[in-house]
């Protein structure tokens, strides 16, 4: 047998402890990025605490105009959501004008509120906390009237006569918003909610694109038109001043008021066409 080198630590030397009793082991220096670099963010625990009283008006609202169409008849005859505001060729300027946000009260049946109405779940309480409440509304209405009036322009120039009805263009706007949003806070936000909001945006997009395609007469004109003007409301707007944002100053205010006295007009209009019929 030959001789074994056993080497006996020396007591007296630096770098001999116990590891258990935790003596002399020596740390590894992360380095200053790992001092400094800040928490992820937990979105729902900063904004959560807002309360989507947009949304849930905005979904009231349909409701009651879906129950009033059918109350007076509306979906029992060809064109008769067309007293109540549906978005139609062929008329003047000043009839088109307030039918483009009226248009997006009405829905065709029961499918396309239900659709509608669990993508505004989705994306509407999302947006109202990330960007407030006052902007949710300017991107809803600026969003939502711009999908109807392109649509409005594409349907004059390759469809002839037609009617259209529904909110996924203003919905797609806040889509639109929604994704630049997620875009401005990758660096901030934890992974799982990251996940969770391209998720709901997936949920929103792709059946809503694959419906136009699939479909006859679902408007993708209108719900490329509404995402577009929702990301460039995303990146202009500011986000929620806890997200590192701008407080909500006069300016914000008046244009969103503006909205929303806008859309309550032209439901007023709608409510006054419904009443006409009976």
């Amino acid at each position: 047998m030959g001789d074994r080198d056993e080497r006996i630590p020396d007591p007296e030397s630096p770098l001999h402890g116990d590891p258990v009793l935790g003596e002399t082991i020596p740390e590894l220096d992360e380095g200053p990025e790992a001092e400094s670099e800040p928490p992820a963010l937990e979105l729902w625990s900063e904004v959560g605490d807002v309360r989507p009283w947009g949304t849930l008006l905005l979904l009231l609202a349909w409701a009651a105009m879906f129950a009033l169409s059918g109350a007076v008849g509306a979906f029992a005859r060809p064109g008769g959501l067309w007293a109540l505001g549906a978005s139609a060729t062929g008329m003047p300027p000043g009839e088109s004008a307030w039918r483009l946000l009226a248009s997006t009260f009405l829905h065709a049946g029961v499918a396309h509120l239900f659709f509608n109405g669990t993508s505004m779940l989705v994306v509407g309480p999302a947006v109202e906390r990330i960007f407030t409440r006052w902007r949710f509304w300017i991107v809803y209405v600026v969003g939502g009237a711009a999908a109807s009036l392109a649509s409005l322009v594409w349907r004059e120039a390759r469809d002839g006569s037609s009617l259209s009805v529904g909110a996924s263009g203003a919905i797609f706007a806040l889509g639109g918003g929604l994704l630049v949003a997620t875009a401005r806070l990758r660096h901030r936000l934890a992974p799982t909610r990251a996940r969770a909001l391209a998720a709901a945006l997936l949920y929103l997009i792709a059946p809503g694109f694959a419906a136009g395609y699939a479909r006859p007469g679902t408007d993708n004109v209108a719900h490329a038109v509404g995402i577009a003007s929702g990301a460039v409301l995303g990146l202009v707007l500011p986000l929620d001043p806890r997200l590192g944002g701008k407080p909500v100053g006069p300016s914000t205010r008046f244009v969103a008021c503006a909205c929303v006295l806008a859309l309550a007009v032209s439901l007023g209009w709608a409510v006054r066409g419904a009443l006409a019929v009976r």
